[in-house]
């Protein structure tokens, strides 16, 4: 779309804030008040919900100190074992689909498997505990990276949201929007091909230790075990086994020897010598994932409507009912924008006769501070272009790509340099972004 690049290569500069007078005088010459120029009737959709688009900056800032913080904690101490054979394999075709877990809320970490392509991604219960939404972090393209204290600050973080927890067993469900396409899905296999005595695998992140590879001897196999941690208790069929088992472990696959997930890395005991540690088995998990989905959808999904289309002969490509649209659409002022913002400040960008931009003083300080852009000028407003510091540099710009009404891209200029730095995705459209990318 025209409009879109446009405004993602060049809308922090072209587009500059302005402060005006009682006479509104613009530095613009596709900025004005001239009454004769045809007037759009616009939608009152999601895009003009500014409130929800505003807590995009204060939700990033959030993002943005918990990565730096958790950053810090992630290092490579010493020397890894290097498998050969089988063991090679079985690391690398799982490693892409084991996460980095982190809990904000909680301030802790952990790992978690992705099992289909949905993006539904199982870890334990205690991994997420109150929590409702999650950092998600793939293991980077590049090895390098995972070394050093920008392993998490340098990769895009996706936000997963909790859709369903079994206390009991120690299990959750997560669902991530946007995963890539060709992201890899661990497999299940059955705690009865890992007799006592065989090898199993594990991948996770131990103390900060990020897809560590660890292996070790399943010592027994022990249904309805239980065991408790400081503050709840709980049951379930599991395996124990001597794989090295660390905070930041919690959550991952136990691998067979065929590559094949059969169990959640949930738990130790004993001292620091003698560890014994403990999965959940994959039947447990089986079972989990049958449950009933109980998780409520956010608030904005069971509100949300499709809107409504002025009509939807604007989208035909015939002359004659391009012309007939536009007439329909015309309108006086005092409806669309104007009937929200009266003092809107209609801008006519392209110099067709036609309304399809407004700047708008939201704060009513006599500064322009929000700017909504029609481009193709159908009566759906396309982006909308924030102002929060009213320094003349536009630090949000939010996008409705698929022209539905509702925003799914968000670009923001935190250095107000006028070039975007993060990007944010709402892939399902639900009022939550998904993604938040840094781009260099």
């Amino acid at each position: 779309m025209r409009f879109i690049l446009l405004l993602i290569l060049s809308f922090f500069l072209i587009f500059p804030s302005y402060a005006y007078d009682e006479k509104i005088k613009l530095n613009r010459t596709n900025i004005d008040t001239d009454t004769k120029k045809e007037t759009i009737k616009i939608n009152l959709n999601e895009m003009l919900n500014l409130r929800e688009i505003k807590k995009a900056n204060k939700k990033y800032a959030s993002i943005e100190r918990y990565v730096k913080e958790t950053s810090r904690k992630i290092f490579k101490k010493g020397k890894r074992t290097k498998y050969k054979g089988v063991a090679v394999n079985i690391f690398k075709n799982n490693a892409n689909a084991v996460v980095f877990i982190g809990n904000e809320k909680e301030r802790g970490t952990g790992t978690g498997s992705i099992i289909n392509r949905e993006g539904e991604i199982i870890t334990n219960w205690h991994v997420v505990g109150n929590a409702k939404k999650l950092h998600i972090w793939l293991m980077p393209d590049d090895p390098e990276v995972m070394t050093g204290d920008k392993i998490l600050w340098t990769e895009p973080n996706f936000i997963g949201t909790v859709i369903n927890r079994n206390k009991g067993k120690d299990l959750a469900l997560v669902k991530v929007e946007g995963l890539p396409k060709n992201i890899k899905v661990i497999r299940f296999g059955k705690t009865s091909n890992i007799p006592v005595g065989s090898t199993v695998y594990s991948i996770g992140h131990p103390k900060g230790e990020a897809w560590t590879f660890s292996s070790g001897m399943v010592t027994q196999i022990r249904p309805n075990y239980k065991w408790s941690y400081e503050n709840s208790s709980h049951s379930a069929d599991i395996i124990q086994h001597e794989v090295p088992t660390n905070p930041g472990n919690s959550g991952g696959p136990l691998l067979d020897e065929k590559g094949l997930m059969v169990g959640v890395n949930s738990f130790t005991r004993g001292d620091d010598s003698e560890l014994i540690n403990f999965s959940v088995a994959i039947e447990e998990v089986e079972a989990f994932l049958r449950e009933e989905i109980k998780e409520d959808k956010p608030e904005y999904i069971k509100k949300k409507k499709k809107p409504t289309y002025i009509t939807k002969k604007c989208k035909e490509k015939s002359k004659y009912l391009q012309k007939k649209c536009k007439k329909e659409q015309s309108s006086k002022s005092g409806t669309g924008i104007k009937k929200t913002y009266p003092n809107a400040i209609p801008g006519d960008t392209n110099n067709n006769g036609i309304e399809d931009s407004w700047y708008v003083d939201e704060n009513k300080n006599g500064k322009i501070d929000t700017a909504f852009v029609d481009d193709n000028e159908d009566g759906i407003i396309e982006a909308i272009m924030l102002d929060e510091n009213e320094n003349g540099v536009w630090e949000i710009l939010v996008v409705d790509e698929d022209l539905n009404g509702y925003p799914d891209l968000l670009f923001m200029d935190h250095n107000e340099d006028g070039k975007a730095d993060v990007i944010a995705y709402d892939y399902n459209e639900d009022g939550e972004w998904d993604k938040f990318e840094k781009l260099t």
